[in-house]
Order: C-alpha cells, then structure tokens, then sequence
C-alpha cells in the first residue's frame, strides 16, 4: 500500500484541504492570466459544496471511499453527517490521523478489500472511481451499502476511443461499461451531471502555468549546466533524457481539448435496489 506522490506533491502545492479538480460556475468567464491561487481554492470547495447538494435527504452515515486528505470528509462532517474514511495510501492515513486528532475513523485498504462491519446510507466515491475495478467495485458497494442506500460517484469516464495510446485513454473506465456494470450488479442510475466544463479551467492553468513559469526555469536551467559543466550535464542528460521524455508525454492529460475528446467528467448517483 503505497504513497501516491502525485497527490502527494498536489496537496504541498496547493496547500488545500482538496485533491480534486476544483469546480468554475463559469468557466468561459476565467482569465487564465488574473488567476489566484484563493481562486483554486476557492473552486475547490466549490466542488463538494457541489458534488454534496447531489446527497438524499435522508442520508445520515457516508463512507468516504478513496478520502485523500480529508476535505471532502471534513466538509461533510460539518454538514451533519456522520462520516467514515477509506484508502490504501499511507500519507492519506497520517493526513487523516492528523487532521481529526484520531477522531475520524479511518480504513486502511483498498475498497475491494474492505470487510465492512456496519451498512452505510451513502458511499462517495469522489476522484477515486478510476482506482477502484468496476464490477469488484459494485459487489463491494452492495455489501457495504443498506438497503436502497446510494453510491455517489465523481470521476472522469472514456467515452470515446480512437484505437490510439492517447493517455486519457490509460487511467480511466469507460463510461458504458461502468454503468452496464452499475445495472448488472442491481444500482439504478437515479441522477447524473456532466461537469466537464465546469472542471477544465483547472487543467487550463495547469498548462498555462507550465507554459510560462516551468518550462521556461527548466530551459534555463539546462542552458546554464551544458554552459558551466558541459561533460557532467551531457552525461547525466544521457541518463535522464527517457524519463523526461515520459514526463513530457504525460502533460497530455493537462490538455482541456484532449480531456474532452476523450473523457467526460461525471456525476452518477446510484440507488442500491433489493435483489
């Protein structure tokens, strides 16, 4: 069970209580250049006060599947709910532990492992859809929810291929089989929002931000090495030039237009039916 060091870096950076995406109520309103980071914050919370308006009235206990630093979780322990968390990640447990000075219980497993010893009225499943296999996924769900109790899930879905190895294609499910899935294993699709354009101003300055500020202290700094120690920097650059080259690959998936044309960010809230 190891650390995601992506998410990881995110949250240092960021310095948010979030890991996700963040939500714009009008994206074609957002300057890229007049961006704060208050304002990335600020989409953030957006983003559960969002996902949260999407709870049934009568949810009273939520099981935050794949919690990452306890935003999510803390937002709706403040709204009432009474709020258990999961995850594999060993940095998300210490965050957690932290956070909540111990109060907030927390599973350390994947979900598909988890052995419940209570029901739940609702499972959120927010950014965390895509690490969780689908029809495991679901046997899981049904096991941990009671009876009509509800999956809410927030991810981004494929619901386009094209035969290439675009990553959009890599890190995602695809959305008909997840809701084929959802149906064979007795969930009824009962809500859905497409937030996809609500989301993309963040990848946008993503990319905005790389483009002026990264790429630019990178090239600078490769200037200087292969002036100042020209044998030193065309060996190490010898060494390292594949995984920058895998590194460069994966900011495809900061690209909002590819985002699109593969990928559709969802909102799916699930009814659990009697079998």
């Amino acid at each position: 069970m190891s650390i995601d060091h992506v998410l990881k870096l995110y949250s240092e950076t960021i310095r948010s209580p979030y890991l996700h995406y963040g939500f714009w109520d009008d994206p074609n309103s957002v300057d890229l250049d007049q961006i704060t980071l208050l304002e990335i914050k600020d989409a953030q919370h957006r983003y559960i006060e969002h996902l949260a308006s999407f709870i049934p009235n009568n949810v009273n206990s939520i099981l935050d599947v794949g919690c990452g630093i306890g935003g999510n979780a803390n937002y709706l322990q403040e709204k009432g709910y009474k709020v258990e968390t999961l995850s594999p990640d060993h940095f998300q447990q210490s965050v957690i532990k932290e956070k909540f000075n111990g109060t907030m219980k927390f599973h350390h497993c994947k979900f598909e492992n988890f052995h419940p010893s209570k029901e739940y009225d609702l499972i959120l499943e927010s950014e965390s859809v895509c690490y969780i296999k689908i029809d495991l996924g679901f046997k899981k769900a049904r096991d941990t929810l009671k009876n009509g109790g509800y999956l809410l899930a927030s991810d981004y879905f494929v619901h386009f291929r094209d035969g290439s190895k675009n990553s959009h294609l890599k890190s995602s499910h695809d959305k008909e089989k997840y809701l084929a899935s959802a149906k064979a294993n007795g969930f009824e699709l009962i809500q859905e929002f497409d937030q996809t354009e609500n989301t993309m101003p963040t990848l946008d300055y993503g990319k905005y931000f790389i483009g002026r500020f990264i790429n630019p202290a990178m090239e600078y700094g490769i200037y200087s090495a292969k002036k100042n120690y020209p044998k030193t920097s065309a060996i190490i650059g010898k060494m390292i030039a594949p995984k920058i080259e895998s590194k460069l690959n994966q900011l495809d998936l900061i690209d909002s237009e590819q985002f699109r044309k593969y990928r559709q960010y969802m909102i799916y809230l699930f009814q659990k039916k009697d079998a």
